[in-house]
């Protein structure tokens, strides 16, 4: 999850990841989803980074004059609502769909580390971006 080059330059390739992710938590069995860890869900360091990345989305999205980045979470949000998760895991599946549309803008491997933690045994991220070229 290092950070090396910016997500306006690499919004195309940063919503295939995220697709990518939201593709394999559609194809997990329900028993599979419960290894879904929701402890940080709520907590402090949570809320941290949903905010810092809200603040990230919010300024590419600024940028993005094709209008993708919008577009984009709007599906993402239908596709999650369909999956019918709890509330928790729902949540935890936005922040970690928002953290990787900017994890490789300078500075966020924090933040990414901490809304995608919970998904990091279930989708290791490193299987998401090996393909993403």
């Amino acid at each position: 999850m290092t950070a090396t080059k910016t997500a306006g330059a690499n919004l195309t390739r940063n919503i295939e990841i995220a697709n990518r992710f939201l593709d394999r938590i559609e194809s997990m069995a329900p028993g599979d989803r419960v290894r879904i860890g929701t402890d940080s869900f709520g907590s402090t360091a949570h809320t941290s980074a949903m905010l810092t990345t809200a603040d990230e989305i919010t300024e590419q999205k600024n940028r993005d004059r094709d209008g993708k980045l919008t577009a984009f979470l709007v599906e993402a949000e239908q596709r999650i609502d369909a999956m019918h998760l709890d509330t928790q895991v729902a949540g935890l599946v936005k922040g970690a769909v928002r953290a990787i549309l900017v994890y490789d803008l300078p500075d966020r491997e924090r933040a990414t580390r901490q809304l995608y933690a919970a998904f990091e045994g279930v989708v290791p991220f490193a299987n998401l971006t090996e393909r993403a070229g």
